[in-house]
């Protein structure tokens, strides 16, 4: 009989956990893997009252500790093999007193992902060096069966063995730990071209994480399923059913991907108005660029057709804006042909990609931003910034002396700077800054780069004026210009 995974041979693994085994079996390093997972569930959010889900939780590693720290009944663990449940309740969980906050009932074997017996409203799900042993399609079929299962906003984690796209249809040995993995038998890897056809058409959002320390280089990847209660009251699901054309008349903050970022008659403005001005800077399509609180994708909707395939990077906490905007302006099919790439984080951290850029836009994000996140976010990206890239971000210009806001995040209300105040925090984190007469019709523009050298000069600065002709809209812009 053949078999998907070497766990699929449960009278070995039976045999093997009678044998006083049951932590070797499940692949060893016992401690130090256990308490990875446990401190990356802290530190992602978990706390003494979520309930978690276990998928292929085999003799508890993780589990032991889990079941400690949770409050009683709210650990739930499943896997194709009973002996594996049963040695590890018996040996882990019994000895050290546990038993009473963990009923063997929440242990639970399960084969083929249908969480009978699992309950509906869960926080966490976790499956660590599952998919590692399991074809592409069990990954796609968990993925459909637990959003159909579970109620509710719910986070699930999972780990991989990741390859790049051209290694995808062969042997590939992962850099840390020497595991050689393949892509038609067990150890199995997975590009990230894979990770998004399993998902697709499914209502999870995903962040690759990557490396997050595994001994053997298996990597992070984040699914989020929203229970946004918005998305069940029947006046905001018919807002964010309208066509583009409809959604012009909508205020800003409305719930509809245009215009949830600003005025949607300005969309198509701001879209081609950051592409023109990176145009103008020499963006090419193979440089790498950084699109932070990309949102709806108004600029992506430009720039990801125009760059290669794995050059465009996207950074927005509101997933269902880059899942509507994918859908609406580019079609899901974009995802497989330029292989955008997108982290959900909101910690204003531009390094989660493992990579540098040849440009960084973060238009519209430091005009809602207190000082404490607006310098988290210059210092993260003067680390991500090439030597020759350059960091383009706008913000609302106040007065000389400007008192400074408080901390922390305003949207949708805003917050003012004195220019200078910009300039001296760019200077703290080793960027040179200079303000650009880019028109925007709300902000104003700086531009930065790690040397002076590679800002542009005075003179060039009198050909970055973003005028718009023959638009009653922006006639604004024409008149700034001629003032510059």
């Amino acid at each position: 009989m053949s078999h998907h995974s070497v766990y699929d041979d449960e009278a070995t693994i039976a045999r093997m956990a009678a044998e006083g085994q049951h932590r070797k079996i499940i692949g060893g390093l016992w401690d130090e893997i256990g308490q990875l997972q446990f401190d990356y569930l802290r530190e992602n959010g978990l706390t003494p009252q979520s309930r978690l889900l276990d998928i292929g939780c085999g003799s508890l590693r993780l589990g032991a500790k889990a079941v400690a720290y949770l409050e009683s009944g709210n650990y739930w663990g499943t896997d194709i093999n009973e002996s594996l449940l049963e040695a590890g309740y018996r040996e882990e969980i019994v000895p050290v007193g546990l038993a009473e906050k963990l009923p063997r009932t929440n242990l639970i074997q399960d084969s083929h992902f249908d969480f009978v017996g699992v309950p509906h409203d869960l926080d966490f799900v976790i499956a660590q060096s599952v998919f590692t042993h399991l074809p592409l399609n069990h990954l796609r079929l968990c993925l459909a069966n637990l959003a159909n299962h579970v109620e509710g906003a719910c986070t699930f984690l999972l780990t991989i063995f990741e390859v790049p796209e051209e290694a995808a249809m062969k042997s590939f040995v992962q850099e840390r730990g020497g595991v050689e993995t393949r892509p038609h038998r067990d150890p199995y890897h997975y590009t990230l071209a894979d990770l998004r056809h399993a998902a697709r058409d499914l209502p999870w959002s995903m962040d690759f994480v990557g490396d997050w320390n595994h001994p053997r280089n298996q990597k992070m990847v984040v699914f989020r399923k929203t229970g946004d209660e918005k998305m069940n009251n029947p006046d905001l699901s018919s807002i964010r059913q309208l066509s583009a054309e409809e959604s012009a008349s909508l205020p800003a903050g409305a719930d509809h991907y245009r215009a949830y970022v600003g005025p949607a008659n300005r969309y198509d403005f701001l879209s081609a108005s950051q592409f023109a001005l990176l145009f103008s800077l020499g963006v090419r399509e193979t440089h790498r660029v950084l699109d932070f609180g990309c949102g709806s994708l108004r600029l992506g909707r430009l720039l990801i057709p125009f760059l290669f395939k794995e050059r465009y990077y996207g950074i927005d906490p509101n997933a269902w804006l880059i899942e509507e905007a994918l859908e609406h302006e580019l079609g899901k099919d974009i995802i497989s042909i330029k292989k955008p790439l997108f982290s959900y984080n909101d910690d204003f951290s531009t390094d989660v990609f493992g990579t540098d850029f040849d440009f960084i836009v973060a238009q519209s994000i430091l005009t809602h931003t207190g000082p404490d996140l607006a310098r988290i976010f210059l210092e993260s990206a003067s680390k991500t910034l090439a030597d020759s890239g350059l960091l383009l971000f706008s913000y609302l210009r106040g007065g000389p002396g400007e008192s400074l806001p408080q901390p922390g995040w305003y949207y949708p209300g805003c917050v003012k700077y004195d220019e200078e105040w910009m300039f001296h925090e760019m200077r703290q984190v080793g960027l040179h800054g200079r303000a650009i007469p880019w028109y925007h019709p709300g902000a104003s523009w700086i531009i930065g780069s790690r040397s002076s050298t590679e800002l542009p000069s005075q003179e060039q600065l009198a050909l970055l004026t973003g005028s718009v002709l023959r638009s009653p809209q922006f006639m604004a812009s024409i008149k700034i210009a001629s003032h510059t």
